[in-house]
């Protein structure tokens, strides 16, 4: 999500102060998205009361619509880019650490846009990850499939040891 934010103020050339809030909401309501789905689970449930615990809390009317739209089911279509980029990212980013954590290395590092396309095809892996939302999520952001595996694998790498993507060696350094 922040990689994207970062991407959207480059591209619409955003005063420092404008993409430093971009960035802060993008992440904001990319940590939040599924705070509510362990204790909610049914589609009855998430997000709908995570959204109603967000209101209540103060949070914006754009994160908790982000947060709705995020899933298929609540009906809410997504408009923006921040709720396009969450469903672009959203199956993707479980996808990518999913199969970093099926590498010798338990790596990001050896994880590229080659090996998520070709473990996609394999329905048997990570199969409660929908193939469908990732490629759609692509399109509905106007991105080609693979540049966009490639951009969510970067934006991943960059922050692998907070993820604990980084690797056996790497993280005990």
């Amino acid at each position: 999500m922040r990689a994207y934010a970062q991407k959207f103020a480059r591209e619409n050339q955003l005063s420092e102060g404008d993409a430093a809030a971009l960035d802060e909401k993008y992440s904001i309501t990319g940590l939040l998205h599924d705070f509510d789905y362990e204790q909610f689970p049914t589609p009855e449930q998430h997000p709908f009361v995570g959204n109603k615990i967000l209101e209540e809390r103060g949070y914006p009317e754009d994160v908790r619509r982000a947060i709705l739209s995020h899933a298929d089911y609540t009906g809410i279509a997504r408009q923006t880019h921040m709720e396009k980029v969450l469903f672009a990212c959203d199956e993707l980013a479980g996808f990518i650490t999913a199969t970093a954590l099926v590498k010798p290395s338990k790596s990001l590092a050896e994880v590229d846009a080659k090996s998520i396309r070709k473990k996609m095809k394999d329905k048997a892996f990570a199969r409660s990850v929908s193939r469908d939302d990732i490629v759609n999520g692509a399109a509905d952001l106007g991105a080609d499939l693979d540049e966009h595996i490639a951009f969510c694998i970067e934006a991943m790498k960059k922050v692998a040891a907070e993820l604990g993507l980084a690797g056996a060696t790497q993280t005990s350094a």
